[in-house]
């Protein structure tokens, strides 16, 4: 059972949720993309960023198709494989392929080329993309693979993203920490932000059932604040959510 929520705080509620099905859309012959936020030429003024949280698109990528050579400024991004792999290649002079089970950071800063195509001409590929806006502009540029171990995120927050690298996780230019976890259907995970703090909770796949009684399915994204307690627990076995302390 699920412990009800503090009563000296709000109850998250539905309009705090960005349904999967309401999200952007852009679809090409190599290209199908979901926008949990405006980018590119979907724009929607009630959903461009939340707090230093600027993109998170879901991203499913034809074999032998990708983004081809292109450049970023003053962004930090994310790429976390799903399924298949990627072949990252940039003006630094990385050259990684990398899927599952690890996650590419890179901080653009003064300015970065990269291409991100998809590894196999034979296996479609889906990762999520995250952008974060840095904390200072001008750095200089990086790019790092790190792994994260999936046993590491069974029933626990394990954090992937953090500015100080905390638990071998990708360091970032930004006060952010960003969480991975597989929630047990029989067990509770709970999360409460520091004061005037930001979250957002992404569902990966799956389904989580977010206190009071509110039902998250795979795409699905819910905003909330410090004034709020986060208490989940898997409503499928294949759950998986990532949490953006912002």
């Amino acid at each position: 059972m699920q412990k009800a929520a503090p009563s000296t705080q709000r109850i998250l509620a539905e309009q705090q949720v960005r349904r999967a099905h309401l999200r952007g859309a852009m679809e090409n012959e190599w290209l199908q993309a979901r926008f949990s936020f405006s980018f590119a030429d979907y724009q929607d003024p009630n959903h461009v960023h939340w707090g230093s949280l600027r993109a998170l698109n879901e991203d499913w990528v034809a074999p032998g198709g990708g983004f081809a050579r292109h450049g970023h400024r003053d962004i930090e991004t994310l790429t976390y494989p799903l399924q298949g792999r990627i072949h990252h290649t940039d003006s630094l002079g990385n050259d990684f392929e990398f899927g599952r089970g690890e996650i590419l950071r890179m901080s653009a800063g003064t300015g970065i080329e990269h291409s991100e195509m998809n590894a196999s001409r034979t296996e479609p590929e889906r990762h999520l993309q995250i952008w974060l806006y840095p904390r200072t502009r001008g750095v200089n540029p990086g790019c790092a693979l790190t792994r994260v171990d999936e046993e590491d995120t069974l029933g626990r927050w394990c954090p992937i993203a953090s500015p100080d690298g905390r638990e071998g996780s990708a360091t970032v230019q930004q006060n952010a920490v960003i969480f991975a976890s597989r929630p047990a259907i029989d067990g509770e995970l709970d999360y409460q932000l520091a004061q005037h703090r930001l979250g957002y909770l992404h569902v990966v796949s799956g389904e989580v059932q977010v206190d009071p009684g509110l039902l998250l399915r795979a795409g699905d994204g819910l905003r909330f604040t410090h004034r709020e307690h986060l208490a989940l627990i898997a409503a499928s076995a294949d759950a998986e959510v990532l949490l953006f302390d912002l």
